[in-house]
């Protein structure tokens, strides 16, 4: 844990002061071309905790508007009077504002143990989140509006044929995939099913619809009229 004062003030030793003077010393000069190089949504901010209030010790960035000789965030505070040892990746942030960004606080410890060096990175993430909203909307279906959008089990709700020759090749397909059974194997009563999911496809209403349904369902062109007279009068009663 992080000694404190009784006052409340964070204390260090000697030899900790020494150690983040050096972590400072090394890593100070990489800060602002480590933010060039991850562009400008990015700073990054070098924290020399042993110099608590005053802990900004080389930043690179603009995003938050500070300077060197800065103190650190309220997070930051908490957290190094904590003692907090352990990295913190990826956590949101919020300026004043309102600027959203994705931060990582990586500490540097003393042979001590203690935390003497933070090194920040905040990423400005407004743009991406504006984005991801916009990709949401526009690749949200809504599957649950009606009878007519839903996706048929285990296929799309909507498909886009090239020729009316596929658009009935797909239908009949799926209906008979649908049933559940192979053709080989049905009875009429699984011939019957397929003929009113057609029906409810608006399969019937396509040129030669009739002929193609009883070539694949084995019957003549007759049953497939008797199906439908059946499907009609049952829904009659």
């Amino acid at each position: 844990m992080t000694t404190t004062s009784e006052d409340g003030e964070l204390t260090f030793t000697t030899s900790e002061r020494a150690h983040a003077a050096l972590v400072v010393d090394l890593l100070g000069p990489v800060i602002p071309v480590l933010a060039q190089a991850l562009g400008p949504k990015t700073e990054v901010v070098l924290h020399n905790l042993t110099a608590m209030p005053n802990t900004i010790a080389a930043i690179g960035g603009t995003l938050t508007a500070r300077d060197i000789g800065g103190p650190p965030t309220d997070l930051g505070l908490r957290t190094f009077k904590a003692g907090w040892t352990d990295h913190l990746i990826g956590y949101r942030s919020e300026t004043a504002d309102g600027l959203v960004m994705r931060s990582s606080s990586i500490f540097f410890h003393a042979p001590s143990g203690k935390s003497v060096v933070c090194l920040c990175i905040n990423t400005d993430i407004g743009d991406l989140k504006r984005a991801e909203e916009i990709l949401r909307a526009l690749t949200t279906t809504n599957a649950g509006a009606g009878p007519l959008l839903d996706a048929p089990p285990g296929g799309p709700a909507e498909t886009f044929p090239v020729s009316l020759d596929s658009l009935g090749e797909g239908i009949l397909n799926e209906a008979i995939k649908s049933a559940g059974v192979p053709v080989t194997l049905m009875k009429k009563s699984h011939k019957i099913a397929v003929v009113q999911d057609l029906n409810k496809r608006g399969f019937f209403t396509l040129r030669g619809a009739v002929e193609q349904a009883g070539q694949r369902l084995g019957v003549s062109r007759f049953t497939i009229y008797n199906y439908l007279n059946e499907l009609q009068a049952e829904a009659v009663d």
